[in-house]
């Protein structure tokens, strides 16, 4: 790979040029650093959350806090870093920030995607000069506020959510302040997990402090800023480069955020000549608290979509993607909240469909690109489903988790093959999920299933990957007293078909009260069907919902799947049988969504009958098709 980059121009101080060897060893050893200070924070930490499902990031910063290289796990946390450094830069004077200095915030108003997500950043000096900084962050499972975990239901303000840390210090030359650390400890219902989390978070700067100083000891200050520099150069010249080579034009989206009421978060996004720009300028005002997120998680989320659509082939240097970006906000809505909007579940609300919007844009740029429409993705799983659950363990405990195998959502179709099922979902390129028995270990649950669902990608001439479904016990305990299951995308999929695809599933979430599953399991049989269970089936329609799990009550949930990609009436109906044969597609599915008819018993597609159900298929949609505009002129018209 080769940058379009000249090193020449480029000074290393008294130290010359910058030649092109010398440019991608430090490239490449900056990059592995920022990796190491990954794994050590992964290795330290003792949250599932870290070491497990990898919410979490690393990223290293330019002096002046501009973000030239992340870690491969959820993007937009990167980003957290960069603005917590900015705000450092501008409130602290020079001489409040020194060698050994680390300080940690949550407030989402300085940079935080929101409260949960604490970022930990660092100050690199060689000598008495300041060249770089690191940071780290991990999701945590509580840190106080009125109620547990994530979301805090019935906030009205930011007042009424997680306690805020704007930056302090909280490592003083080298010493932990333990002040500090008691304060920050002292609100949360999981200190023990929290203070490792802590701890490994300042590992993970350490690390990043001591080898870069390394290579200014060894290649000189000069040298390695003008790397630093060099990287956010090169990055910048090859992004605008490949928008140059993409068809200029303005494409558009509008998703949904599900609340007490529901909130469009609408984006317009204009690729003209060698810069993209984003305008959020016309989605929904604000609401009180929870779903919101701050100006800073919206442009780290464009950041995130941008990365793998258009930034496959080149360093992920998001200073540099940003020197041709632009993203427009209208401060009081959604995606800008003004002060004191709540935003405790903006990772998963705000700031996730601002990144799915962006995303569809991207994609119907790709689309419209001959060159590069090998590149494109239809909508990856368009909504994420969370569940906080806290009560007391099998070891008689206080326990706070957060289940998260739905971040094994489905990818959205290619324009030359299917999506991947349980591919995962777009922020996060790493993302994975924990082992079933890691949960089981840790928690008191005992999973029945947890398998891809059929018929959850969307159809298409080439489908989205099909997505996770699982379904669980309570085990060793009586009752699970505080389940919080949130999400969006359960009235409407957020995971959007393009070019005549169709959407994904939607989020749902139900528990079966009072079955017999307890009979059925001494009898032998590990049932995951809840219809074969007796009981009481509770839907929750609602995005947001408190409830508890009994000792025999089965809780099932489905993830979200990806978009499809063309009609779907145009798969090969062979592929089709194909999907059939290996449980992706249901005989039912087959015909309503692809129009194909599979006999079962000769385990063929039956190609007349086929030929037939197409063809009503395609006459039904000229019956109920209209005129455009004709449905605007009638309504205007009454």
């Amino acid at each position: 790979m080769t940058d379009t980059f000249a090193p020449e121009d480029l000074t290393a101080g008294g130290n010359g040029a910058l030649d092109p060897v010398t440019f991608e060893i430090l490239r490449s050893r900056l990059s592995a650093i920022n990796d190491e200070a990954a794994m050590t924070m992964r290795l330290v930490s003792g949250s599932p959350v870290a070491n497990e499902a990898y919410d979490m990031n690393v990223g290293l910063m330019d002096a002046d806090g501009d973000c030239f290289a992340i870690g491969m796990y959820i993007t937009i946390h990167a980003l957290a870093l960069s603005s917590t450094v900015k705000d450092i830069r501008q409130r602290f004077a020079a001489d409040d920030v020194g060698p050994g200095d680390v300080f940690m915030s949550n407030d989402p108003y300085v940079g935080a995607c929101h409260q949960m997500d604490v970022a930990v950043v660092a100050p690199i000096f060689a000598g008495d000069r300041l060249v770089a900084w690191t940071g780290s962050t991990v999701h945590q499972i509580d840190l106080g506020g009125p109620v547990e975990g994530q979301v805090q239901l019935g906030a009205t303000s930011i007042w009424s959510e997680q306690p805020l840390f704007p930056p302090i210090k909280i490592v003083d030359a080298g010493e932990l302040r333990p002040d500090v650390e008691r304060g920050y400890l002292r609100r949360t219902r999981l200190p023990h997990l929290v203070d490792l989390d802590l701890k490994a978070m300042i590992a993970g700067c350490n690390v990043g402090v001591a080898r870069v100083q390394d290579l200014t000891g060894r290649y000189g200050t000069d040298v390695v800023l003008a790397a630093i520099e060099g990287i956010n150069v090169a990055t910048a010249a090859r992004f605008r480069a490949r928008l140059a080579e993409l068809p200029d034009g303005t494409w558009s989206h509008r998703g949904y955020i599900e609340y007490d009421e529901v909130y469009p978060v609408v984006v317009e996004m204009t690729k003209d000549g060698d810069s993209l720009t984003f305008d959020y300028t016309k989605s929904a005002d604000q609401a009180g608290a929870v779903i919101n997120c701050t100006r800073p998680a919206c442009v780290g989320a464009v950041v995130a979509a941008v990365l793998p659509y258009l930034c496959y082939d080149m360093a992920w240097s998001p200073a540099g993607l940003q020197r041709a970006i632009e993203v427009r906000t209208r401060e009081g809505t959604v995606v800008h909240a003004a002060w004191p909007a709540g935003t405790s579940k903006a990772t998963t609300t705000g700031s996730f469909m601002a990144t799915i919007s962006a995303g569809v844009c991207l994609s119907k740029l790709l689309a419209a690109s001959e060159g590069h429409l090998r590149q494109f993705m239809s909508t990856w799983m368009g909504g994420l489903y969370v569940e906080d659950m806290f009560g007391v363990d099998q070891r008689g405990e206080f326990f706070g988790a957060a289940i998260l195998d739905a971040m094994a959502g489905g990818s959205g179709a290619r324009a030359f093959a299917d999506g991947l099922d349980a591919g995962g979902f777009l922020d996060s390129p790493s993302a994975i999920i924990a082992n079933i028995e890691d949960i089981e270990y840790s928690y008191p649950v005992l999973y029945l299933s947890r398998r891809i669902q059929p018929d959850t990608g969307g159809a298409g001439k080439y489908r989205g990957g099909n997505t996770l479904a699982m379904t669980y016990i309570t085990h060793d305990v009586e009752r699970l007293p505080t389940k919080i299951l949130h999400a969006i995308g359960t009235f409407q999929p957020g995971s959007i078909g393009v070019a005549g695809g169709y959407p994904s599933n939607t989020n749902q979430f139900v528990i079966k009260r009072e079955t017999n599953v307890r009979d059925l399991l001494a009898g032998g049989a590990v049932p995951d069907d809840l219809g074969a269970l007796d009981g009481e089936l509770e839907i929750f329609a609602d995005p947001i919902v408190k409830t508890s799990q009994g000792p025999d009550d089965v809780h099932r949930y489905v993830a979200m799947g990806g978009g499809g990609y063309l009609d779907p009436l145009d798969r090969e109906p062979e592929l089709v049988l194909a999907d059939y044969v290996v449980g992706a597609v249901t005989v039912a599915h087959a015909s309503d969504a692809y129009g194909v008819v599979i006999d079962v018993d000769e385990m063929c597609v039956d190609e007349a009958a086929t030929d037939r159900r197409r063809r009503q298929i395609r006459d039904e949609r000229r019956h109920s098709a209209t005129v455009p505009g004709a449905a605007t002129r009638q309504r205007g018209s009454t």
